[in-house]
């Protein structure tokens, strides 16, 4: 179970800001395991051997954020996943302080990722560290595009209503996800899902999700318990996706 939010004291961030590193996911572990506590946050300006998940590599150039935190909840490692979540609403929320919504449309896409137009803006990695068997730290891996995008992405600065600044809007996250880790330490996963769900990309519409070894088409529609993807067969079965790659639309 997730401890109650009272027994938690605010997080205190503490920033680490570094000009060029292969990853800052690699500088959180180290310094978790030397027992840096919850909220360290360690930035990057660039990084030269970034990754996501599965161990994909992606570009890192400077212009974004690129930032890895510390965050030690109480919980049980099944409930581990529900902090990726917690961090897309959060990240979510951010945003809005800065996008011209009236002009823009952002989502959420299954599990880690969000849109805005269509085309992918941020990316969310979590790991974690054991102590035995119990867990012992989960980092938190963001990557936002403020100034700098590849082909077929988008970034901030081309969708707000005024001019955003790199560290400012990484202030705003990191408020965001305090008030939204609170949230779930006291109420659980229900509400957290309930907003991811409010802006989930491809909601009610046809996906292909594919599986190391099968593929499955279907209707997404919705998010079970534990967070896996909820795909409606042709035959009206439904099947949880836990993790593999969606594709939205009528994909081959």
């Amino acid at each position: 179970m997730v401890a109650n939010a009272h027994d938690y004291p605010p997080i205190d961030w503490t920033i680490q800001v570094v000009a060029t590193t292969p990853s800052t996911q690699d500088l959180a572990h180290e310094a978790a395991r030397e027992g840096a506590g919850e909220g360290l946050v360690i930035q990057a300006m660039k990084q030269d051997n970034a990754r996501g998940r599965h161990g994909k590599t992606w570009d890192a150039p400077m212009g974004n954020i690129y930032m890895s935190l510390i965050l030690r909840p109480r919980c049980d490692m099944s409930l581990v996943g529900d902090l990726g979540f917690v961090v897309a609403v959060a990240l979510s929320d951010a945003l809005d302080c800065y996008m011209d919504k009236a002009k823009h449309k952002k989502t959420l896409k299954w599990p880690n990722d969000i849109l805005v137009n269509g085309l992918k803006m941020s990316g969310i990695l979590l790991e974690t560290n054991m102590q035995g068997e119990a867990l012992d730290s989960v980092i938190v891996g963001i990557g936002l595009n403020v100034f700098n995008a590849p082909d077929f992405a988008t970034c901030l600065n081309e969708v707000a209503k005024e001019p955003v600044y790199i560290n400012k809007v990484r202030n705003t996250i990191l408020d965001e996800l305090s008030k939204t880790y609170a949230l779930w330490q006291e109420e659980g996963i229900v509400p957290i899902r309930l907003r991811w769900l409010k802006n989930a990309h491809g909601l009610g519409q046809a996906i292909t999700a594919r599986l190391p070894n099968e593929t499955h088409k279907g209707i997404f529609e919705g998010l079970s318990e534990e967070g896996g993807l909820i795909l409606k067969q042709d035959n009206d079965e439904r099947i949880i996706i836990n993790a593999g790659e969606v594709h939205f639309g009528e994909a081959s």
